[in-house]
């Protein structure tokens, strides 16, 4: 019955990752980083495409932007779905064998996983981005802790400072890895104070932190990584937490349910264990690690939507058996591989059904990028200070560099001002907009049509409108706008499609 579980756990990631096999809005930006080292052999760092207020900036995604370019430069579209399916899908075997630590005969039933799996889905198929690195490192650093722990397998604790130089240099996540390290030392002294095994943890902690170090950066990167956690990130939406903003609790409803139900559940556990063996007994022989881990993946969650995913990897890897126990209905033998097989055959119908019309390769979306604004001024040749949308603006400097430098892109913490984004939200919000304009010598505006910029631009002598689509309008100075016929850009989505990674930043020309 394994076999049937990890082909329909297969099927499943491979179809949610053809639903929507967007591109990040910052992947543009990894993109340019990436080339940019395989030309020059050296990471920039200095922004070259902006003209907002920027400053010396540490890249802590560069690993990651040399993975992602060279994915895309030799397979496309294709190799970043591919690259995402089978990152996802070892995420998701390596807790399945954090579950067989726990449990060597263990029954690993779909649904299970699927419960967990729909509460983050937006967060982990919706695009490829740096964090999926992140994603497996995590799982993995709780497999070697737990396996350590269960088998005596001390030489396995010299893997995590390895595997922490390679994380630091691929995602900022990695301080959670560190933090896992210590929960761990921790949780075992609070288990057996009398046992090395905490000792061993803590020395492994030290060594860990000591080869962050390990990095093009040096120390300046640890300054950095301390500087991003306590960067305020209001404007962040991810950054938020899904229960208490109120315009993140609807999307993010599932994971809210489950997370309360997850609560309960280990509530009424507590509640009735402590009465039926004595507080102090049942604390005594509880796992104070799992527990540690369960409260902090629980605090990061609550914390910031996009730690959604480490609560759910946590509880689907050390609280499965648990759950099991508790859901589980014995049916009889048939039934049970009748259910099995029959979830298996949907979800490859279905897979079948998406594969086939090759739309998950569409990954240039009007709804997403200002693809014909961004057009239309490289077909007329115009240049100049192009202002848009912060997580719009790696994919714009992508496009136009060098004729047309943008005001910012979506790293605003590693790379420009912090008041540089505050700025963005007073024009939108058309709160002495004219000034601030005036300060950065903007000569052209791509704006969603939803803000009141659109409207004060509209109204506004000094700007025309030039082009215009059901989600943005481009605007350009009196200046720049010739009362002149434009050529209009191409409505044809296969040209954008086939076009899309096109760009002008080419270091060796």
């Amino acid at each position: 019955m394994d076999f049937i579980f990890y082909l329909t756990l297969f099927l499943f990631i491979s179809l949610f990752g053809a639903i929507d096999n967007g591109i990040d809005y910052d992947f543009w930006a990894r993109l340019v980083v990436g080339k940019s080292f395989f030309q020059t052999g050296t990471l920039f760092n200095q922004d070259f495409y902006s003209y907002g207020t920027t400053h010396e900036f540490i890249d802590h995604e560069w690993g990651s932007s040399l993975i992602f370019y060279l994915l895309q430069d030799n397979f496309g579209d294709i190799g970043l779905y591919i690259f995402k399916t089978l990152m996802l899908c070892l995420t998701f075997f390596i807790i399945t064998k954090i579950i067989k630590l726990e449990k060597n005969d263990a029954k690993l039933h779909f649904l299970f996983f699927y419960a967990g799996i729909q509460t983050i889905s937006v967060l982990i198929f919706s695009t490829i981005r740096c964090n999926i690195f992140s994603f497996i490192f995590f799982v993995l650093y709780l497999y070697l802790l737990k396996r350590i722990k269960k088998n005596q397998e001390y030489r396995l604790l010299w893997c995590l400072p390895v595997l922490n130089i390679i994380w630091a240099n691929m995602h900022g996540g990695f301080a959670i890895g560190l933090m896992l390290i210590a929960i761990f030392a921790f949780g075992e002294f609070l288990n057996n104070k009398k046992d090395n095994l905490w000792k061993l943890y803590s020395y492994t902690f030290l060594i860990s932190c000591a080869t962050t170090l390990i990095n093009p950066y040096g120390l300046n990167y640890i300054k950095f990584i301390f500087d991003a956690f306590i960067l305020n990130r209001e404007h962040i939406m991810e950054w938020h937490s899904a229960f208490f903003t109120s315009e993140l609790r609807g999307a993010h409803f599932k994971f809210i349910l489950y997370f309360s139900i997850v609560f309960i559940l280990f509530g009424y556990q507590i509640i009735k264990n402590s009465i039926q063996k004595g507080a102090k007994n049942y604390y005594n022989e509880i796992d104070k690690t799992k527990w540690l881990i369960i409260i902090f993946s629980s605090l990061i969650a609550l914390k910031a939507l996009r730690c959604h995913t480490f609560f759910i990897f946590s509880i689907l890897s050390l609280c499965y058996n648990d759950f099991y126990n508790i859901f589980n209905k014995q049916l009889p033998k048939i039934l049970d591989k009748a259910k099995a097989h029959i979830l298996l055959y949907l979800i490859f119908i279905s897979f079948l059904s998406r594969i086939n019309d090759f739309k998950f390769l569409n990954t240039s979306k009007e709804e997403i990028y200002p693809i014909y604004a961004a057009e239309f001024l490289k077909i007329n040749n115009i240049k100049g200070n192009v202002l848009a949308n912060f997580h719009t603006g790696s994919y714009l400097a992508y496009k136009l560099y060098p004729n047309n430098y943008v005001y910012m892109d979506g790293r605003y913490e590693e790379v420009y001002d912090v008041d540089l984004i505050n700025k963005m939200a007073d024009i939108f919000l058309t709160i002495n907009y004219k000034n601030i304009l005036k300060k950065y010598h903007t000569d052209i505006i791509i704006i969603e049509n939803n803000y009141p910029l659109k409207y004060a631009l509209s109204i506004d002598k000094n700007w025309a409108k030039a082009w215009e689509d059901e989600k943005f309008t481009l605007y350009l100075t009196k200046e720049k706008y010739k009362k002149t016929n434009y050529k209009q850009p191409s409505k044809d989505k296969n040209y954008y499609n086939k076009t899309k990674f096109e760009t002008s930043i080419d270091w060796l020309k």
